[in-house]
């Protein structure tokens, strides 16, 4: 049966500071249970601006009326995601994604890296549309409040040229992904929840993929 995973935007945060227990950042304190309705402000080692608005490392309460789901795909069938990054920065960079199969962060890292031109986007250090959604969608980062309103008026700067492409499915996909950013205010954030999981080359078997985060403990079994 197909899984649906979903982004999720989390809104009127509630910073409860660090986690006392790193590899247990969700315990209560106090009573030792785990807390419900958190999440933990986690950054990519290379690109911590990511965050930004939020204390990396630090635990954000919400309310379950203040969360909203927007479905990605369904892992066992529909890789509809990585199509839609494909075609998004072929009518944007007017750049196609060449090469064969990759896996997950070798895709987001290379098809990022096709909206990248230092001398056309100077005032984000070559960052041009969507990519930190290309770069991190997918990979368990947060997105603070600056990184989502950057990526909100990405979406619409590109929506009336994108609306005209014609592509039908293609364009309520990215209107689902333009709401899901520009919910975020001063007080929200957005992610999705990991894990990736891979084919071990040796066994064969499923293994989860475990990416260095700033704000999670090194030591951790499970992101």
């Amino acid at each position: 049966m197909p899984t649906q995973h979903y982004m999720l935007v989390c809104e009127g945060l509630k910073n409860l500071g660090q986690p006392q227990n790193r590899l247990r950042w969700d315990e209560d304190p106090v009573t030792g249970k785990s807390m419900e309705n958190v999440v933990l402000a986690v950054a990519p080692p290379d690109y911590p601006q990511l965050t930004e608005g939020l204390e990396i490392g630090a635990i954000y309460q919400y309310e379950w009326n203040n969360l909203s789901h927007y479905c990605l795909f369904d892992y066992s069938s529909d890789d509809y995601f990585f199509d839609w990054c494909a075609k998004l920065v072929e009518l944007t960079a007017e750049v196609k994604l060449g090469g064969g199969p990759r896996r997950v962060i070798e895709f987001c890292n290379d098809v990022s890296d096709l909206v990248m031109d230092k001398d056309k986007y100077p005032e984000t250090d070559g960052r041009g549309p969507f990519w930190e959604l290309l770069r991190y969608g997918v990979r368990g980062m947060c997105f603070g409040p600056a990184a989502c309103a950057k990526l909100s008026a990405d979406f619409d700067e590109w929506d009336a040229e994108l609306w005209f492409a014609g592509d039908n499915e293609f364009y309520e996909y990215f209107c689902k992904l333009r709401e899901c950013f520009s919910l975020v205010k001063e007080d929200g954030l957005v992610y999705f929840p990991p894990p990736w999981m891979t084919e071990d080359e040796k066994t064969g078997m499923g293994v989860f993929i475990i990416e260095p985060m700033l704000g999670a403990h090194p030591d951790r079994v499970h992101p």
